[in-house]
């Protein structure tokens, strides 16, 4: 089970910030296939880095069989 609690990721861009991911909910069950779709430049690879555990996200909890996960 893989479940994402209000996740947010943000980018610092010179002297503006850039929210990637605001408030993310998601939960895939055990064995489930998904897709996931959008325009260029909403946040797909940004939430699969953070799925994957290459990208660390600015707030919410990521939850992995259980086991909560939270920012440092």
């Amino acid at each position: 089970m893989l479940k994402l609690k209000n996740i947010t990721k943000e980018y610092q861009s010179g002297d503006t910030k850039v929210m990637a991911l605001k408030g993310i909910d998601i939960e895939f069950r055990d064995s489930e296939f998904v897709s996931i779709l959008g325009q260029s430049g909403c946040g797909k690879t940004t939430l699969l880095n953070i799925i994957g555990g290459l990208d660390r996200y600015t707030s919410g909890d990521l939850i992995i069989n259980r086991k909560i996960y939270k920012t440092i």
